[in-house]
């Protein structure tokens, strides 16, 4: 377990000490468009959600667009002054590698017009920068939802716990009724048998008075 754990870690280091973001291309439509990305070595699912969360918080909506995550009209600081559509995708990098996941940006300054290094060469070095950002940003992320899940799953530990609890408390308490009945039940047959046994003397002690 020991050495999957250390295996897990140095994988995880490994990978954010290389992966930096770089330009790409990608497909829009069929038709290629200049475009940033990088490997962030977490789940597709949990890559897209920390994107969302942020933006999300940030005031902005968005929606799937033709195979891609869209905000419109965004205003980031690392991204400059200028509002921009920014287009997200995340794929799984290889089937062998499910937990590596490709994150591609494109940045539109609007009506899908797709900006690139030839035509904006700083901000697409913002946009790197900002893409470089999310390696961290989803590592934080994904421990917040471990912490989340865990605190619920100790939540409904501790439900479970105090259910039993109270389960044994009237268990111990029936049990208690169940050996007052018992001893209840021993005396009442001690005095029952000695009505009985008085009884059956006054029966014999009648059936001696018949004459012969």
């Amino acid at each position: 377990m020991k050495k999957s754990i250390l295996f897990a870690a140095i994988i995880f280091f490994s990978i954010t000490a290389v992966a930096q973001a770089r330009s790409a291309s990608a497909a829009f439509q069929k038709i290629s468009q200049p475009a940033v990305e990088i490997e962030v070595p977490f789940p597709e699912k949990t890559v897209m959600k920390t994107i969302v969360d942020m933006l999300e918080k940030k005031g902005y909506k968005g929606k799937d667009t033709k195979g891609y995550y869209t905000f419109k009209s965004v205003v980031l600081p690392e991204l400059g002054t200028n509002a921009y559509d920014l287009y997200f995708k995340t794929d799984r990098k290889s089937r062998r590698e499910k937990d590596i996941t490709t994150l591609t940006l494109l940045v539109s300054s609007g009506y899908e017009k797709f900006i690139g290094d030839t035509t904006d060469a700083v901000l697409m070095t913002n946009a790197k920068a900002f893409l470089n950002k999310q390696i961290d940003a989803s590592a934080a992320f994904d421990l917040e939802m471990q912490i989340n899940d865990q605190d619920e799953i100790a939540r409904n530990a501790q439900k479970k716990l105090t259910s039993l609890i109270e389960d044994g408390q009237n268990l111990q308490k029936k049990k208690e009724k169940l050996e007052n009945e018992i001893q209840e039940n021993i005396k009442k047959q001690a005095d029952q048998k000695a009505e009985t046994e008085k009884q059956n003397q006054i029966f014999s002690t009648l059936k001696g008075k018949r004459k012969q």
